[in-house]
């Protein structure tokens, strides 16, 4: 196919995809939300005290990072059988109408759909919890709120730095994902497990660079108010150093597994 992207055939393959899908995503949401319910409801059940701020965190951080790695792993699941693989290959849409369907359905579900899934069951378990037993001690959505003036509450500095330090937060998961979906379009057989030692292998190299530099090379007693880390003339520069970054290791990344999909295609002589 000559043309990259067709909006009417994309959206006719994201409505087959669906169609084929669809009793999946449903017991997918099912599962989720229930788990959700029942888990929110024992452990509420079994505490004598109510969930503070920073359990509800906790819980929601824990929840969000194995459902978003559940759901990014099922990026390029044609990859992991020949017969699939030639049919995923050979349907008639474009390659990068693949790709883009791919981290649709993934990545972007995982950052930006899962979430407010897994707080419509928090709210919903809390509400009916509630009717049975008022004395649970739940707070609603307030913990967002917290969060919320915890960041935009300050001098300005303050807040600009705290702003800046909330935007890698958020890069952190997208990042993540970000892995998990190069990893598996690259890795065919066990590919969570791959990425993962991947992610960890990524990981420890920038942490060994860090102490390297500023333990061993001794960089950081040469670091004052009047001598600033080389380019780095503050702490929101340093700060935004990392989110510039990041957000190219991320561009890498999702553009290395473009690449590999069309390394299939010209493998497969497709």
């Amino acid at each position: 196919m000559n043309n990259l992207f067709n909006p009417q055939r994309f959206g006719q393959y994201v409505s087959l995809e669906f169609t084929f899908n669809k009793k999946l995503i449903y017991y997918g949401l099912g599962a989720v939300i229930s788990i959700i319910i029942v888990g929110m409801y024992l452990i509420r059940a079994v505490n004598d005290e109510p969930m503070s701020e920073g359990d509800i965190v906790g819980l929601f951080v824990f929840a969000y990072v194995v459902l978003g790695t559940v759901v990014v792993n099922r990026a390029f699941k044609a990859f992991r059988s020949q017969k699939k693989l030639i049919t995923f290959l050979t349907f008639p849409v474009t390659q990068f109408e693949k790709f883009l369907f791919e981290y649709l359905s993934t990545v972007l579900v995982g950052v930006f759909i899962l979430p407010f899934i897994l707080l419509f069951a928090y709210t919903l378990e809390g509400e009916l919890h509630q009717l049975i037993n008022p004395e649970i001690g739940y707070l609603g959505l307030d913990w967002i709120s917290s969060i919320k003036n915890e960041i935009f509450e300050g001098v300005t500095r303050e807040v600009q730095i705290k702003k800046l330090i909330a935007v890698i937060f958020c890069l952190i998961p997208i990042s993540i994902m970000n892995l998990i979906f190069t990893g598996n379009s690259v890795f065919s057989k066990w590919p969570l497990i791959k990425s993962i030692l991947f992610v960890a292998a990524f990981i420890s190299f920038h942490g060994a660079l860090v102490y390297l530099i500023f333990e061993k090379m001794g960089v950081g007693e040469y670091v004052t108010n009047d001598a600033p880390l080389f380019f780095f003339s503050s702490s929101e520069a340093a700060i935004m150093f990392i989110i510039f970054y990041m957000l190219v290791a991320n561009a890498v990344l999702i553009y290395s597994s473009y690449l590999k999909l069309t390394e299939k295609e010209l493998k497969d002589g497709i």
